[in-house]
């Protein structure tokens, strides 16, 4: 009711307007299914171990993928390669950042090199934020399933199946059927 110097009027109702389409409700994403919930959970994990080097200056993240690792190394090639994966960019992050920072010494105690110090100081601020960035990116994928590769560190890994490290190594299927035929003898 609506009032009118006073008086109450009453305002006819309008129809509710008529909805053509549903209503969309928002879908949550689909985990993976050739993976255990497990397997996606670890490799979030060991990728959200970014935050942990990030507080601590690297070593807590770097522990903390070469403990996951460690554990499922043997137990799941999906982990392995992400804790893999994990641990190289941090190991490398944490390199780089030290050596931008022991440029940054050098460059200040130069005075002619101040220009570069003042570049380096900017890029050993910007790298920890990035990884954190990308690392968190990383977990949210590999929480879902998703086969995560880091730039260049995934390819690396692959390339040198660093995930199987530690693995005893057994030789193929056709080097086995060749060793056995010529340890028969012949008749």
């Amino acid at each position: 009711m609506a009032k009118k110097k006073g008086k109450q009027v009453k305002v006819p109702a309008e129809p509710a307007p008529e909805v053509s389409e549903p209503i969309k409700k928002y879908a949550p994403r689909e985990r993976a299914l050739h993976l255990t919930d497990e397997e996606m959970t670890m490799a979030a994990l060991v990728h959200a171990s970014v935050v942990l080097g990030f507080v601590s200056g690297g070593l807590a993240g770097i522990a903390t993928a070469l403990v996951i690792w460690l554990i499922y190394k043997d137990k799941s090639r999906y982990v392995a390669f992400q804790a893999m994966q994990a641990l190289v960019s941090q190991l490398a992050l944490t390199a780089v950042t030290i050596a931008a920072v022991l440029s940054i010494v050098v460059s200040f105690i130069t005075i002619c090199l101040i220009p570069l110090g003042l570049v380096l100081l900017l890029a050993a601020i910007a790298l920890p934020f990035a990884e954190l960035i990308y690392g968190l990116y990383a977990a949210y994928e590999t929480y879902y399933g998703a086969d995560f590769m880091y730039w260049q560190i995934g390819e690396f890994v692959e390339r040198h199946s660093m995930a199987d490290w530690g693995k005893p190594v057994t030789p193929a299927k056709e080097e086995q059927v060749e060793e056995e035929a010529e340890a028969e003898p012949e008749k």
